[in-house]
């Protein structure tokens, strides 16, 4: 067979797959879509009847949601308050693919949710959550500051602690471990001495290596030089409230939640239910952007001269950055 001959024939079996496969689809049945098989569809209308219980199955594994979260079980067509919500989500995660992604699917459910009913809209520090379990019998806040600064007691005289700080380092932000000094006098003055690092406050002004701080930067420090607890501890906030029972640890915890006024901030404190001591303070201070969450955790309390000090406390940004101080010996100058 000469090679003009043959060229009909490979081009008539190349060509033939094409053919054979339009031929099947215009004969085979099309897809039911969601409205066609199921009951009271709105915003799944023109889908594939096979797409809705996978799409179920996605945003019950994003919310962590049962079916019966958003279902009535007698009647799943039924509207519940939770379906509306779902279905303005659905058209808002669309709308967003839409006009941003060329209607892809970027954004999700997961997106946002990550597991919770409700997402998280700022980032949080590691361990740090904002909603707690609600349960009735919970102290009044003043109660709570009166037992605590009552099991701190307060230091007579001057608070040394020496030890080493774990921080990244300012330049190479790797992290690191220093020998450290914290001195905190009354009157909120404190120095942290940690090899080249040193953080001075007189009491009414902080400075970072001789550099004078204002704003946040300057009101993330007042909070670390609180570490210990004097009489004037919770003096500032405004509004208090009792927020619920949770767990640090093992620990139960008491928590309250109130305004800073001076600072334009609001703080979350947690109270070790048994001995009433403070195991963390949340700030949270809003942006125009939005909500920036520090924390600071303090653990191993030890009693020195008629008070008890956290020999152990963790500095939490939300930037995921720590400083990690860890005490190895306390001591008070009168």
């Amino acid at each position: 067979m000469s090679v003009m001959r043959s060229r009909p024939i490979l081009l008539a079996l190349a060509v033939a797959p094409f053919v054979l496969a339009a031929a099947r689809q215009e004969s085979a049945p099309q897809e039911p879509t969601c409205e066609q098989v199921f009951k009271n569809i709105q915003v799944f209308k023109g889908v594939p009847a096979s797409d809705l219980i996978p799409s179920m199955e996605f945003m019950s594994g994003a919310l962590k949601f049962e079916c019966s979260d958003c279902h009535d079980e007698k009647d799943f067509s039924k509207d519940t308050r939770a379906k509306g919500v779902a279905r303005k989500m659905i058209l808002m995660q669309r709308d967003i693919n839409e006009k941003n992604f060329g209607g892809r699917t970027q954004v999700t459910c997961m997106t946002c949710h990550r597991g919770s009913e409700n997402p998280v809209g700022v980032p949080l520090p590691d361990g740090i959550v904002l909603r707690h379990p609600r349960t009735e019998g919970v102290p009044k806040p003043e109660e709570l500051f009166t037992k605590a600064v009552q099991a701190a007691g307060k230091p007579d005289g001057t608070l040394v602690r020496t030890g080493t700080l774990t921080a990244p380092n300012d330049m190479t932000h790797k992290v690191e471990t220093a020998p450290v000094t914290f001195t905190q006098e009354p009157g909120g003055k404190f120095s942290v001495v940690a090899s080249s690092r040193q953080i001075v406050s007189d009491g009414s002004k902080v400075t970072y290596d001789g550099q004078a701080l204002g704003g946040e930067p300057a009101f993330v420090f007042e909070r670390l030089g609180r570490t210990w607890r004097g009489d004037d501890a919770y003096a500032g906030l405004d509004q208090a409230v009792a927020a619920g029972k949770d767990k640090i640890g093992k620990a139960d915890v008491w928590i309250v939640r109130a305004a800073r006024p001076a600072t334009t901030s609001s703080e979350e404190l947690s109270f070790d239910a048994k001995s009433n001591l403070l195991l963390r303070l949340v700030n949270m201070r809003r942006s125009s952007l939005g909500t920036v969450v520090s924390a600071i955790d303090y653990a191993n309390y030890a009693k020195v001269g008629g008070a008890r000090v956290p020999m152990k406390v963790i500095m939490s940004f939300a930037g995921g950055q720590q400083w990690i101080f860890d005490f190895k010996s306390v001591s008070i100058k009168k």
